[in-house]
């Protein structure tokens, strides 16, 4: 059933008769005071809201007392929370996004990016909830069939990629490029280091497929802080660096319905993608080998994808640029067998990626 409610909470008329001018158009909106006002609503009418614009400070109960009482209830799982304020300090920001909001909004309203942020956030739950109903559905079927459950856990895979895209601002060809040059990466270890590293033709596979999750974890990043134009403060690209840890926790939920294989090296990519061979990386500082060989393989991939695409605060390298700052360890540093290994598939790579340019 869709949710079709949006429900503002905030002490003063004026913002609530601006935002309910804004959205009632394409909305049923509901509006309350305070936050017990906002509980009573949503007790009655939780399964048509699509998303709740809570102020943080409000009379009675106020927006951080309620979106704590929400997190506990776990109705953050099931509806986003967007805080609107007027400023951002980072022990606020710290305790609303612990507390389960998905979002901020600042005051005085910008109304595009209030729309836009609103909209955006409603998408993202909504393809949540559909993942969530296909993984519900399909349950019984993949625990049966060997040949259900791998193409199920393809099909979960492209779901999840393509809600990484939407979260993350990727195109669809960065996925693909992922892929491939994991594949081709892998397929170059096999012949070299295949028995050192215990590959076989089908861990490739699930290499490949697995690598489209490697950001999965950037669905659960504040739009406040993915799509901020400048440069992040210290706090804010820590909330980033989160989407290791976080990725593996949304794979978490999904072990179970995945097998054994899949499930393992999703998650030692997911989790360790951003670890580099000197433990310079994060989130776990692991060095050398400690770093599980998927998730140095992607690791490569995803680095030298990045540097031959544009990036907002960037122009794209051309490709003899990235290759030679990835071996000369300009771009962090990989392991001799991996780089012997992309040196060997340079070729491979750079006609590959270019089908992309």
């Amino acid at each position: 059933m869709a949710r079709t409610t949006i429900l503002i909470s905030d002490d003063d008329e004026e913002n609530r008769n601006f935002l309910k001018t804004l959205f009632q158009d394409d909305y049923t909106v509901a509006v309350t005071e305070n936050g017990r006002q906002a509980m009573e609503y949503l007790m009655q009418n939780h399964q048509d809201v699509a998303i709740l614009l809570l102020d943080v400070h409000m009379p009675v109960v106020d927006g951080r007392a309620l979106l704590k009482v929400l997190k506990v209830k776990k109705v953050t799982d099931r509806i986003p929370i967007v805080m609107m304020t007027t400023t951002l300090d980072s022990e606020l920001v710290k305790e609303c996004y612990a507390n389960g909001a998905a979002d901020f909004i600042l005051k005085p309203f910008t109304p595009e990016i209030v729309v836009g942020r609103v909209k955006n956030t409603i998408s993202l739950y909504h393809s949540s909830a559909q993942l969530k109903s296909i993984i519900s559905q399909q349950t019984a079927q993949i625990k049966e069939k060997n040949q259900e459950l791998k193409a199920y856990n393809d099909r979960l895979i492209e779901v999840m990629s393509s809600i990484i895209e939407f979260r993350n601002l990727e195109s669809n060809a960065h996925i693909k490029k992922i892929k491939g040059i994991t594949r081709i990466l892998a397929q170059a270890m096999i012949k070299l280091y295949g028995r050192e590293y215990r590959l076989t033709p089908e861990k490739v596979d699930v290499i490949e497929s697995a690598s489209a999750l490697h950001d999965i974890g950037m669905i659960a990043i504040p739009d406040a802080i993915l799509l901020k134009p400048g440069k992040l403060t210290p706090d804010e690209f820590e909330v980033v660096k989160s989407h290791t840890t976080r990725g593996c926790e949304i794979l978490e939920q999904i072990k179970e319905l995945q097998n054994k294989d899949y499930i393992e090296i999703s998650y030692n990519i997911c989790r360790h993608h951003h670890e580099k061979y000197d433990g310079s990386g994060y989130p776990d500082h692991l060095a050398g080998d400690d770093i599980p060989v998927e998730a140095q393989i992607v690791s490569i991939a995803d680095v030298y994808d990045s540097l031959i695409s544009d990036r907002s605060y960037r122009d794209a390298f051309d490709m003899d640029k990235a290759y030679s700052m990835i071996i000369n360890g300009d771009a962090g540093v990989f392991s001799d067998k991996i780089l012997d290994c992309f040196k060997r598939s340079r070729l491979l790579i750079e006609a590959f990626c270019k089908q992309y340019s």
